[in-house]
């Protein structure tokens, strides 16, 4: 299946290709995991359950994929629905109200196999693991709507184009509050921090 487009490998699973399946779930099983793990908060345990019911989604719909769509986009909005769904359950608010965000930052050490936001650097590059350690805290802080934004545009790599059809929001308004979630990054943590260039 070399050099088959995830699109052609999708439409393959809408008709019943197993193996079209497995190949995108190796492939995106760890892109998703990361955006679903960032948006818990490190919370491993939950966000591998939802990694799975992702998957079992995508595949229980792939008769409404149409090829036209691109398939990140299509297969990030199911998961981000699913994250959704998840934190506005009773059980995870209750489990909030008795994890404070040290507690959280314990649990992630070591665990994630994380990638570090394209558009952040360390000055210092001795700091780099605490600089990483309290980027990935100040993440956690941000108010939801301009988490998930940054999330997927500075870590998962997608363009705001792309991320305003995930979020169905207007690509103006995605870029307007993936700034304001750099900015309150950027007095979260002080001067260690310089941009690099992304996608727009």
């Amino acid at each position: 299946m070399t050099g088959i487009s995830h699109e052609e490998l999708m439409v393959q699973v809408r008709g019943g290709n197993v193996a079209a399946f497995e190949l995108l779930f190796e492939q995106y099983r760890l892109p998703v995991f990361n955006f679903l793990f960032r948006m818990l908060n490190g919370e491993r345990g939950p966000a591998e359950e939802l990694l799975q019911e992702v998957f079992v989604k995508l595949y229980e719909a792939r008769k409404y994929y149409e090829p036209s769509a691109r398939f990140s986009t299509w297969l990030f909005t199911i998961a981000r629905n699913r994250c959704l769904n998840y934190l506005a359950s009773r059980p995870y608010r209750q489990c909030r109200q008795t994890l404070s965000l040290e507690a959280m930052a314990g649990e992630r050490g070591g665990q994630a196999e994380a990638r570090t936001p394209t558009d952040f650097t360390a000055q210092d590059a001795g700091g780099t693991q605490e600089l990483g350690e309290l980027l990935e805290r100040a993440i956690g802080n941000l108010p939801d709507e301009y988490k998930e934004i940054f999330i997927l545009h500075a870590v998962e790599g997608f363009s705001h184009r792309d991320v305003a059809g995930i979020l169905k929001m207007n690509p103006a308004t995605v870029r307007t509050n993936y700034h304001r979630a750099r900015t309150m990054l950027r007095e979260k943590i002080g001067t260690g921090l310089t941009r690099k260039g992304t996608k727009t």
